[in-house]
């Protein structure tokens, strides 16, 4: 839809500037900013960071609910790779944090939805026997905090 949007505001507004002296005509396209077409930051399309937290939260559960795990170095690495594949939700959550009061507020607005989901997650995070047996493994701490952007 925003492309929609972007071309109908350049049809609109695209009118050949005055012939120059030199030639007798122009050729000169106007050029839309090069972020026009793109899409707002994760941090600022708030709806979709609240979806993708909620789906974040759901695959640390995934990962660390039952059945209890006692690898600690192989959970690590499955936390590793949700790390690595949700750096942009990591990120933008970062953002949104370190934005203010009013931004956090917003974010929490668009996380209304998603509340049962992320309150089913934290559960099953915060019951965690996998987090309880590998609390002391310096390998899945050091995933931990890279979750929780300490690294």
């Amino acid at each position: 839809m925003l492309r929609w949007l972007v071309i109908a505001v350049l049809a609109s507004c695209g009118h050949a500037p005055p012939a120059g002296s030199e030639t007798g005509a122009t050729h000169a396209t106007p050029v839309a900013p090069a972020d026009a077409a793109a899409p707002p930051g994760l941090d600022d399309d708030l709806p979709r960071l609240a979806e993708r937290s909620t789906a974040l939260y759901q695959q640390l559960a995934q990962v660390l609910g039952p059945p209890a795990a006692t690898d600690c170095a192989a959970v690590a690495r499955q936390l590793d790779k949700v790390a690595t594949d949700n750096a942009d939700v990591l990120a933008a959550n970062a953002k949104v944090l370190h934005a203010g009061h009013d931004k956090i507020q917003r974010l929490k607005n668009a996380i209304e939805p998603h509340q049962d989901a992320l309150d089913a997650a934290a559960k099953t995070i915060s019951e965690s026997q996998t987090m309880k047996t590998c609390a002391e493994d310096a390998g899945f701490a050091k995933a931990i905090d890279r979750l929780l952007g300490e690294s």
